[in-house]
């Protein structure tokens, strides 16, 4: 029953129960609030539009029905849809305990709609310009409108919508594009509060600024190559690389054309679920597998079978190139610390050196913590070294 005594049947809109359910309240919140209703009554009615569709109120609903009580209706009459679906929107940042990232995620609408409402008001704006001062302006006005929102527009509207939120414009700016081009997982971890905004956004700039700026390989021949290519996963599990540096496919990594001697000697870094993939790389890059060394880490990572704690790291040999001398040949298994992501042991630099000393040394997809005299480095991270 409405509060005019009138009776309505109240039913769901499936935009905002949509809304409502991507903010659910934690079952320790929906408990307390059942209880309070059930011991206090309800206080808050809930708000409905003209059809009967609640606005404001998803939850207190809910709990009355499983309590058996007649909840208290109100109804609401906007002049137009966008005022309805803005009030809901509203009526969630006012009544929920929302971190950051959440209240970003509630302004993106209501961004639009903020835009929307400019822009009809420019319109209506315009129209009584028209019918005032005649034709002669009709060409003009429908310009303004036409090129609406401008930059300094859209700011306004983003410094309107940050204001209600409670979030700075800075920091919604970078919600959003957190929200607009971060893979699922990061967004997951910033709604959580696992990550910050700030930090989320800083990796997620570094990696644009990866992809954008990819150099040519190095001239010359090189007799030892050494990799640490950047695979992408098709099911990344926490952790997943393709946050933290631009990934590339298999037939990417493939289609490289590696400045190798024809007697060469290849040291490849392969993960165990890309061991296949790995050893393609390799026939691709003209290299025919031999052996493998084991890293075996300090600490335990994910899996879906096996929770890794090695890495393996491939060797392949090109044309007519030597095995190393007996006494420069290393034990198969290394024992190193995990370090920053992706980061292998270095003592694998000083293995390869005492394998095959004096060579011309080139890395591909190299992170250098220092170069290395000899050396060529090749990758998105080497300039900024």
């Amino acid at each position: 029953m409405s509060d005019s005594g009138i009776v309505m049947k109240v039913k769901l809109n499936p935009e905002y129960e949509k809304i409502a359910k991507s903010f659910p309240m934690s079952r320790e919140e929906y408990e307390a609030l059942k209880e309070s209703i059930k011991k206090e009554g309800l206080y808050f009615p809930i708000i409905v539009n003209e059809e009967g569709e609640i606005l404001d109120g998803y939850h207190r609903y809910k709990a009355c029905l499983e309590l058996g009580i007649e909840p208290k209706i109100e109804v609401r009459k906007f002049p137009n849809k966008l005022q309805e679906k803005k009030f809901v929107l509203e009526s969630m940042l006012r009544r929920r305990h929302l971190n950051d990232f959440q209240k970003a995620e509630l302004a993106i609408p209501l961004l639009e709609i903020e835009k929307e409402l400019a822009k009809q008001r420019q319109i209506e704006l315009a129209g009584k310009r028209v019918g005032k001062l005649g034709d002669t302006l009709a060409s003009s006005d429908a310009k303004v409108f036409n090129d609406f929102p401008t930059n300094e527009e859209k700011g306004k509207t983003t410094e309107i919508v940050a204001k209600k939120v409670g979030l700075s414009p800075r920091t919604l700016e970078r919600a959003i594009k957190i929200i607009e081009k971060a893979p699922e997982e990061i967004k997951e971890k910033v709604r959580k509060g696992d990550m910050t905004i700030t930090y989320a956004y800083s990796m997620l700039k570094r990696r644009e600024e990866q992809q954008q700026n990819t150099p040519s390989l190095p001239e010359g021949v090189f007799d030892v190559i050494y990799a640490d290519p950047p695979w992408k996963y098709e099911a990344p599990l926490r952790g997943s690389p393709d946050f933290y540096y631009k990934t590339m496919t298999t037939e990417e990594i493939c289609k490289l054309r590696i400045p190798s001697a024809d007697d060469a000697v290849l040291f490849l870094w392969a993960t165990n679920p890309q061991l296949t993939e790995a050893l393609k790389v390799m026939e691709c890059w003209g290299f025919t597998y031999r052996t493998n060394m084991v890293w075996v880490k300090d600490k335990i990572g994910t899996g879906f079978y096996f929770r890794a704690q090695h890495e393996l790291l491939l060797l392949g040999i090109k044309g007519k190139m030597p095995a190393p001398l007996e006494e420069n040949r290393p034990p198969s298994v290394i024992y190193a610390p995990v370090r920053e992501h992706s980061r292998k042991p270095y003592e694998v630099y000083e293995i390869i050196e005492k394998m095959y000393p004096n060579r011309k040394y080139l890395e591909l997809f190299a992170r250098p913590e220092e170069k290395r005299k000899g050396w060529t480095y090749w990758g998105l991270e080497v300039e900024s070294k």
